[in-house]
């Protein structure tokens, strides 16, 4: 019981306390993890130079022959080496290069590059244990991928938004396309209307032509009749020449009044398969087929030159 008082006492004159032996425990303990952050680098650099030396399926048989290293604890010393190249290693009181131990490093890999050197001025990390800085750092990620979230639940709605605006704009267009059609067949059920009524006046011109040209076959066959009754041999033939010569004009003016109206019908259905050529050309080519059929039918017909003939039937 004596000696143990006596040893505690000298310990306490010289100093040596068990703060004072952790304080240079942790000491040696930080310098050895700095110079093994120095060194970790180092072998980082050179594995990073033998890598591409090495050809395609080679790296991982040489990491174990040669330097008895897993591909994983390597692809970590190489990553260590990118990240904490030599440059970043040397002496500096400098808050933004803090010199870094290689427990520090290694939790600060946590940290995107391109942020560590503020976020090691911001947490002072020279202070800090490695629990707290490994808390830390995981705040820092789970902050970023909450802000990552964000951003990607925004990015989200923008493409929503900007998919709902084109499907209205798209809705847009296809109801002005629809609106056009509905006015473009209006147009053409308004010209069919109209083409539709002057058929039907043209046809009532045509009763009534053929209605007038029958009562005047009856006047003249009724005079004929009385003259034949009434009338000398001589007179009679006078009558029906008379007759004959009138229901001949009648009949020609029939034909002028056809073959009028035949030009015009003509002429209405180029017109009309002019128009319709540009948007329906099969049906253009269809009834023009079937109008140069039915002149050729006509050309062919043996009834024009048989009644050009001497004694051809007035049939």
């Amino acid at each position: 019981m004596t000696d143990t008082v006596t040893d505690t006492v000298t310990d306490v004159i010289s100093g040596r306390t068990t703060h004072v032996i952790a304080a240079e425990i942790n000491m040696i303990k930080y310098q050895a993890e700095r110079i093994y952050l120095a060194a970790a680098v180092e072998i980082g650099k050179r594995l990073t130079e033998a890598k591409a030396m090495l050809k395609h399926g080679e790296w991982g048989k040489w990491l174990e022959e040669s330097v008895d290293f897993s591909q994983s604890r390597a692809n970590k010393l190489m990553r260590i080496f990118k990240e904490y190249g030599a440059e970043h290693l040397t002496s500096s009181n400098s808050d933004s290069n803090p010199n870094l131990n290689y427990s520090q490093a290694v939790l600060l890999l946590g940290i995107p590059k391109e942020e560590r050197a503020q976020f090691i001025i911001d947490m002072d990390i020279e202070g800090m244990t490695n629990q707290e800085l490994r808390k830390a750092v995981n705040e820092r990620m789970q902050t970023r991928q909450e802000k990552d979230q964000v951003l990607q639940e925004k990015d989200q709605v923008l493409q929503e938004k900007d998919q709902v605006l084109q499907e209205k704009d798209q809705a847009l267009q296809e109801n002005e396309d629809l609106q056009k059609t509905v006015e473009d067949q209006s147009g053409i059920i308004t010209e069919l209307t109209t083409e539709l009524a002057n058929l039907k006046v043209q046809l009532e011109n045509v009763k009534t032509s053929k209605a007038e040209l029958d009562k005047t076959a009856r006047q003249l066959k009724d005079s004929l009749e009385s003259l034949q009754q009434s009338s000398s041999a001589k007179g009679y033939e006078r009558m029906k020449t008379n007759f004959i010569n009138t229901s001949l004009k009648v009949r020609a003016n029939q034909i002028a009044f056809l073959c009028e109206s035949l030009d015009k019908t003509i002429k209405e259905v180029k017109h009309e398969l002019l128009q319709i050529a540009p948007n329906d050309k099969e049906t253009y080519i269809i009834y023009k087929n079937k109008i140069y059929d039915l002149l050729n039918v006509w050309l062919k017909d043996e009834t024009w030159s048989r009644q050009a003939r001497p004694g051809g039937d007035a049939q």
